[in-house]
């Protein structure tokens, strides 16, 4: 994960002041995806300081929070010192996370695709940790999302997949990060590839406009976000694409 996450002058927990829809979106997905499960021991990877854990807790009698970040790591015991009995914290990356084979029955990885351009070592990472028939839910930032496809329409140019963004961190002077949106298509594919089979998509964020935002209360923002994720999900509509799929079993058949 990108150092700046480690920068003294960069504070993620600001960066999500005035994102309330993005984040209720998320948890609606993640709830709906969940639905009524329960599991044993889940994990959170590259969760930054733990926005998701109190979520993820809900569903899991112990989670591991997997983060590059020390910085992170350390906002993060302050952040879930409800949780710390609950709730282990540790230092690791998507592609070396340091937890053992076959240990979970849950993962999340969810705002760390865009920082991997070549994603596939990290899935095989999600698919060792966890055991057969564990589920992983996903989230990538979409490259064929409505607008790039309007877009694509009227300029008369394909829509192929994005290269690799360069973006400068708010805050932070003469930095750079990896920002990559991705292919549907070829997310899906790295996935069955990685060993899992995919059991349901939503589209997520499906309202994030800056102008909607302003205009629109944020409760009926989400109410709205409620219905259309899973009506979208087919057509990869919103800016975000979530997964909710399982790891195969040795007799699984291929996805």
């Amino acid at each position: 994960m990108p150092s700046h996450y480690d920068d003294r002058n960069f504070n993620y927990r600001d960066y999500w002041q005035g994102r309330n829809y993005e984040h209720s979106s998320e948890i609606l997905a993640i709830r709906s995806l969940l639905s009524d499960r329960h599991f044993h021991k889940a994990a959170d990877i590259g969760g930054g300081y733990g926005r998701l854990v109190p979520l993820l807790a809900q569903f899991a009698d112990h989670v591991i929070l997997v983060e590059p970040s020390v910085k992170q790591c350390q906002i993060a015991k302050n952040f879930l010192k409800d949780f710390l009995t609950r709730v282990n914290i540790q230092t690791g990356t998507a592609g070396h996370t340091g937890l053992p084979d076959n240990s979970l029955d849950l993962v999340i990885m969810i705002r760390v695709m865009h920082h991997l351009p070549q994603p596939v070592n990290a899935l095989r990472e999600l698919n060792r940790i966890l055991k057969p028939g564990g589920i992983l839910v996903l989230e990538f930032a979409n490259s064929h999302h409505f607008k790039a496809r309007i877009g694509s329409f009227l300029s008369g140019q394909p829509l192929l997949p994005t290269p690799v963004e360069r973006r400068s961190p708010a805050n932070i002077r003469r930095k750079t990060i990896s920002f990559v949106n991705h292919s549907p298509y070829t997310v899906k594919k790295q996935l069955s590839k990685s060993g899992f089979g995919i059991l349901k998509t939503l589209s997520v964020s499906n309202f994030r406009s800056p102008f909607l935002k302003k205009i629109l209360p944020h409760r009926l923002l989400v109410t709205l976000e409620s219905k259309i994720q899973s009506v979208l999900a087919d057509s990869n509509f919103g800016p975000s694409i979530f997964i909710y799929a399982r790891k195969n079993t040795p007799d699984s058949q291929p996805a």
